[in-house]
């Protein structure tokens, strides 16, 4: 009975000795996943979450002889919201007011939007589609609707710009003016002054919030 005794403790012995092993080669890898290649996995987890985009350069105006405006860049907005920034308070205190705000812009009922962001929320969406090619003006109203007036980080407002080229009087205009394409094909005024048209890249932080869909860090423009 001893004998036995003392073989179950020896495998007690063993199996403690085996978790203890085991500790603190846990403990070994996780100071060396911390402190050794903590700085690359930091690196490698921010270049796949948050990158650096481009921002296209406006192209200067082009006037006729007479003064007259033939070609401009005007920018134009995309609305997008990220559901699941809001805290819930926010989202409850809100839902109603932002919805109702969407349905005097926009013409559809209040229920309609009320109901669509309510499905976003309970979806966990992050980039839905409210509305787009809007106005400088359009935005900055849709800005201080209720709940997108707290902004990217509470409000979860997201915006889009893009710059389109217009020509005021038409296509007699357009036809003169000509284009520049991004493959260096092109013709006419634009092309032939792009170096003089064109200024200079900007660029801004995107973090990626799922596949082919990113948001903008911060809630200025660029």
């Amino acid at each position: 009975m001893a004998v036995e005794d003392k073989k179950i403790s020896y495998r007690m012995y063993f199996v403690a000795f085996m978790f203890l092993v085991m500790a603190v080669l846990i403990l070994i890898k996780l100071n060396n996943i911390q402190w050794v290649e903590g700085p690359y996995y930091r690196k490698l987890a921010k270049e796949r979450t948050v990158k650096n985009f481009t921002i296209p350069a406006n192209k200067g105006n082009v006037y006729s002889a007479d003064g007259s405006l033939l070609a401009t860049s005007i920018p134009e907005y995309s609305i997008y919201f990220d559901a699941v920034a809001p805290s819930s308070e926010l989202f409850k205190e809100n839902i109603k007011a932002l919805s109702d705000s969407l349905s005097v812009m926009f013409g559809k009922s209040s229920g309609h939007y009320q109901a669509k962001l309510q499905k976003a929320r309970a979806n966990k969406s992050r980039y839905l589609f409210i509305a787009k090619k809007l106005s400088y003006t359009e935005q900055m109203r849709i800005k201080s609707f209720p709940l997108f007036n707290k902004g990217a980080n509470k409000g979860g407002l997201i915006i889009e710009q893009k710059i389109v080229r217009e020509h005021p009087i038409g296509l007699v205009a357009k036809r003169t003016i000509g284009y520049e394409r991004s493959n260096e094909d092109g013709k006419g005024l634009e092309y032939a002054f792009r170096d003089y048209l064109t200024g200079k890249n900007r660029h801004r932080m995107m973090q990626n919030i799922a596949k082919y869909q990113c948001k903008p860090l911060i809630d200025v423009n660029e």
